[in-house]
């Protein structure tokens, strides 16, 4: 995972989670995944690959909630 994270120069925060207790919490049941966590705690998680536009939407419905 570690490979693939340098090798993208991804700079968003990655998380290895071995013994599956922080992806339970999220409902991720497999990667890739990405969890949008809001400032009251509330989340969502988006199942699969994400290119840019389809990111940045989800970003934008976020700022406006």
């Amino acid at each position: 995972m570690q490979d693939f994270v340098a090798k993208h120069q991804l700079t968003f925060v990655n998380i290895k989670d071995n013994d599956g207790l922080i992806f339970s919490q999220f409902d991720v049941a497999y990667q890739p995944a990405w969890v949008f966590i809001q400032q009251d705690g509330t989340f969502k998680t988006n199942l699969g690959a994400m290119d840019e536009v389809t990111l940045t939407e989800m970003l934008n419905q976020l700022g406006e909630s």
